[in-house]
């Protein structure tokens, strides 16, 4: 909703004259995708203020312009402030914590242009300091960032996913979003850890849209708060919103779940079993309306268990399960590219029929479609390193440890999509650890 409220002046020293310890003030801020990449945006953020008020965001073109103003909704909710093995612990009155969650659609953005924002509840001291987004582009080529697992619990291993956020954006300054396939905190349903999370990541969370799918470790024992951390633009299959699409450019983008277990989706327990199977397909049938009747070029999917990887859960039976299900819908989808978590390595494959497409090999850093997709696995941009397979998998075509943090700049032109995985080196700087460009003419 806009209104047109005189009362807002766009001014980014609110913040600095507020304590930044204000609990009126936002927290947990994040901007995702509506509908319409080009014109759209939808905000999400925490406060700890439970008394009724508006949930503001006050945009503007970067660097001046008129503002505008926007109001949407607010609920509060619960959770737990820590993660306890023990129930008696996780479910204590005192981890029990109530907090307002506050989401805002913006519409009637321009395509391709830079905004800044501030967000709270039209009150001067509790104004969010200013960030900033960039709406999408209908046209033309585009970069994003692409990152996995930092699943992170203390403050040195949120370090890391800081330094490999703050890297990639650095070398990457005009990426139009960072794709996220899951596991961003250790624990889902610990919101000091979503705390953290977000304060680590500000630099980068406060200038991306992102675009997330859900990880094994956000569906953790009792509740979670993906969905409420973030207002993704969801379906019309009945499933969760953190299953969604959007378009940017001349791709379409699909972020798939895959939290149901290998235990759940073979459950002796046929209500279990059913509920588990069912989720899956909902998804495969939504995958297919949304492939079908895309218009774009590319066709590009986001998800957390890796069909296709090396590693821990190179072949394990639920790994088996999904690559089963899966695999077969993207070759008869012509998915172009799989953006995969959950297996702490570095892992690039292109396959068709789960054989590598004829004529590709592993030093060939670029390739024509005429069928296959990509898969990639960009390792963590955390601290858990998993052991790489003692033999390459013959299904991939690079599989390895780097033992450091890696993150993916892609870019998508009309014509080709390059892949450029970088080391985040303790030196400084990045190496450039991988590229491949996969052409479709």
């Amino acid at each position: 909703m806009l209104l047109a409220l005189c009362f807002f002046v766009f001014d980014s020293d609110y913040s600095a004259s507020a304590e930044s310890s204000n609990p009126l003030k936002p927290y947990d801020i994040s901007v995702a995708f509506s509908k319409d990449t080009a014109t759209e945006k939808n905000f999400t953020w925490f406060t700890k203020n439970l008394e009724r008020s508006q949930a503001v965001v006050v945009i503007r073109e970067a660097g001046g312009g008129q503002q505008r103003v926007f109001t949407g909704s607010s609920e509060i909710a619960s959770g737990r402030q820590n993660y306890y093995i023990d129930p008696m612990y996780f479910n204590s009155p005192g981890n029990i914590i109530r907090f307002k969650v506050n989401r805002v659609t913006a519409t009637g953005l321009k395509p391709n242009t830079r905004y800044e924002y501030y967000c709270g509840d039209g009150i001067t001291e509790h104004w969010s300091e200013t960030s900033y987004f960039d709406t999408g582009t209908v046209s033309g080529s585009f970069s994003f960032l692409f990152m996995s697992d930092p699943q992170a619990a203390s403050d040195s291993q949120f370090e890391l996913w800081r330094k490999c956020s703050e890297r990639a954006l650095a070398a990457y300054p005009e990426a139009k979003f960072i794709a996220l396939t899951g596991d961003l905190v250790d624990r889902g349903s610990s919101e000091s850890q979503w705390d953290k999370f977000f304060t680590y990541g500000n630099s980068v969370m406060s200038r991306l849209t992102v675009a997330a799918a859900i990880g094994n470790h956000e569906t953790d024992y009792g509740q979670n708060s993906f969905g409420k951390h973030f207002y993704f633009s969801g379906n019309d299959y009945y499933l969760p919103d953190y299953v969604y699409s959007f378009d940017m450019g001349n791709a379409r983008f699909m972020a798939l779940s895959t939290e149901k277990t290998f235990d759940e989706l073979t459950s002796s327990d046929e209500n279990i079993r059913r509920q588990a199977t069912q989720f899956l397909h909902s998804q495969i049938d939504w995958l297919k309306n949304e492939t079908l009747k895309n218009p774009k070029k590319w066709n590009i999917v986001m998800l957390h268990k890796g069909i296709y990887s090396g590693g821990r859960y190179a072949n394990t039976k639920e790994t088996l399960l999904y690559r089963n299900m899966l695999a077969p819908v993207f070759d008869e989808l012509s998915i172009d590219a799989v953006l995969q978590g959950h297996n702490h390595t570095f892992d690039r494959a292109f396959l068709y029929e789960g054989k590598t497409v004829a004529g590709v090999t592993a030093e060939a850093q670029s390739a024509v479609k005429t069928k296959g997709t990509v898969y990639l696995t960009v390792n963590t941009a955390g601290s858990k390193f998993y052991v790489e397979s003692a033999v390459k998998p013959s299904y991939l075509l690079k599989h390895a440890q780097p033992q450091t943090q890696l993150f993916a700049g892609i870019t998508v032109s009309d014509n080709y999509m390059k892949f450029d995985t970088y080391a985040v080196s303790d030196a400084g700087g990045n190496i450039l650890y991988d590229t491949f460009t996969l052409y479709k003419l």
